[in-house]
């Protein structure tokens, strides 16, 4: 009897993984590249406005500096998970408005903030393009003088890193094709 269990076990843990693995592998796009957050085939246009520049390192009130990137976008347009990753917070913030951060693997997080809407939880895997949240005008971002956009940060062992340094935007645009057929209603 023991015996059978222990290889019961071992079978439905090896079946498990297999289907994990196949998961895992139905959600790389491209297991180097990133995908834009937005939606966009050229450069993508960072926020300029009265109120502050939107580019990564920008000076901003009381010595700081700007630790993301400031992406202009319509309000309500879909913001995708630029890899594959899991969900540590989808919550809302003073600062950042409704935000959604992922892990993807061990040392890299991404953040996404001044959302409209949450389309993911806590906890959640998400899949490389998968559509996460919409662009709003949240947090920091509620001054009617600030162009609507979304707020894109790339942290590596926690330290900020210019996103646009991992963004490969010259491969995206065959990407986006692909996406919606595999996300076709995917703008819950």
């Amino acid at each position: 009897m023991t015996r059978r269990l222990i290889i019961l076990c071992i079978s439905i843990i090896a079946f498990s993984i297999l289907i994990y693995l196949a998961l895992i592998k139905f959600c790389l796009i491209d297991k180097f590249a990133f995908l834009s957050p937005i939606d966009y085939y050229g450069d993508i246009p960072i926020r300029r406005d009265d109120y502050g520049n939107g580019e990564f390192g920008a000076k901003r009130s009381g010595r700081r500096k700007h630790l993301g990137i400031d992406i202009l976008a319509e309000i309500g347009m879909p913001v995708r998970a630029v890899k594959l990753g899991i969900v540590i917070n989808a919550t809302t913030d003073r600062g950042f408005g409704k935000y959604v951060e992922i892990r993807h693997g061990l040392k890299l997080v991404t953040i996404y903030a001044h959302l409209s809407k949450i389309n993911v939880s806590k906890g959640e895997h998400v899949c490389q393009g998968q559509i996460i949240g919409e662009v709003g005008k949240t947090g920091n971002a509620r001054n009617r003088l600030i162009l609507p956009h979304l707020h894109f940060e790339a942290r590596k062992k926690g330290l900020a890193q210019d996103p646009l340094n991992y963004l490969n935007l010259s491969r995206s645009k065959n990407k986006f094709k692909l996406l919606e057929s595999i996300f076709p209603n995917n703008k819950e």
